[in-house]
């Protein structure tokens, strides 16, 4: 295995890291390309995120498929009833819609869309994260999680989208 071989080689952290941490990481990124090929037609970005949902919103008529997601990111990145240090570490930028993610977070919007929406765009910043090396800084400690429930989060998307 090449890139196994190459990372352990030379990526702090990297070996420390145990199967089921690699393992979610590699599948959230194998995963993530199936969803930006098939629902943003290779253009991820918020607005495409937005698009998406809206023009699938008959396909989101419950957000109970997405419940344990949301409760684990509610759980990450509120505390106190406000959203915490950790929400910031999601680097959003200008036009992230981050007021919307904000809203579902903190329980002032509980559309079913305006759900799958803000749970895409938090899967998206942690798609930049990792794709853009801010993960690494930190030698992705403390992400399996995330990257689990990022996965289940767009595997149930595309299989509304099939449907």
């Amino acid at each position: 295995m090449l890139a196994e071989d190459w990372l352990e080689r030379t990526q702090p952290g990297y070996q420390e890291l145990s199967n089921v941490e690699r393992s979610a990481v590699a599948g959230f990124s194998i995963v993530w390309s199936v969803f930006e090929a098939r629902a943003l037609s290779t253009n991820a970005n918020t607005t495409a995120i937005v698009q998406f949902v809206d023009k699938n919103a008959e396909n989101f008529g419950s957000a109970e498929p997405f419940g344990d997601a949301l409760a684990y990111f509610q759980q990450r990145y509120v505390s106190d009833g406000q959203i915490n240090h950790k929400f910031e570490s999601l680097h959003f930028r200008k036009n992230d819609k981050r007021e919307r993610v904000e809203a579902v977070l903190l329980g002032c919007e509980a559309a079913p869309t305006e759900i799958v929406t803000a749970l895409l765009i938090i899967v998206f910043r942690l798609r930049n994260n990792l794709f853009h090396g801010i993960k690494w800084a930190y030698e992705m400690r403390d992400q399996r999680r995330n990257f689990e429930h990022a996965t289940a989060v767009l595997t149930r998307v595309l299989d509304s989208h099939a449907a």
